[in-house]
């Protein structure tokens, strides 16, 4: 995931260390915590296995490293990119991440990504359903409480559907 969003910011432009944990702490949100000892280290991976390029810049004392995407690292990007969304605890900040770089991506692969999203959230919807039905069978104060959880839930894939639907109709008027 870490990889993935470095590499996505990198076919942007250069950037510092600092730059790319700020963007990615954004992108995530305040509920994720990013070190600076998750990013450092990766890069220094990435730029080893040959994916970055990591130069120093800057003048009056002020030097700063700055990491620069290689034409190996584009093609790693372009094949996470392609890779399915495993399921799991992060695949919704894995799509978040899809969704903020996939403008690099030809338009029926963005397409594909947006179905994909889509099937997710429809997942979702399903999942959720089907456990708002079991927690109505016994009328107790837990169930209620849980309820209340899985519809705030099931609010969220809802947008997610009609956020994916309008923007998928603003690109067919775009393109």
């Amino acid at each position: 995931m870490n990889e993935l969003f470095i590499l996505g910011e990198l076919m942007e432009e250069p950037q510092s260390g600092y730059y790319l944990r700020s963007a990615l702490q954004v992108s995530l949100g305040h509920h994720r915590k990013v070190s600076y000892g998750v990013i450092y280290p990766l890069l220094e991976k990435l730029e080893k296995d040959g994916l970055v390029e990591i130069t120093t810049v800057g003048a009056d004392g002020k030097n700063k490293k700055v990491a620069t995407i290689t034409e190996k690292g584009k093609k790693r990007f372009f094949e996470l990119m392609k890779m399915p969304v495993p399921s799991g605890a992060h695949n919704a900040d894995i799509y978040l991440i899809k969704l903020d770089v996939m403008q690099h991506l030809t338009l029926d692969e963005q397409i594909q990504l947006l179905d994909q999203f889509y099937q997710e959230q429809k997942d979702i919807i399903k999942d959720t359903q089907d456990i708002l039905e079991k927690l109505a069978e016994e009328n107790s104060k837990d169930h209620w409480y849980a309820s209340k959880k899985f519809e705030l839930r099931l609010q969220q894939a809802n947008v997610a559907i009609e956020w994916i639907e309008r923007f998928k109709q603003e690109m067919k008027k775009e393109w």
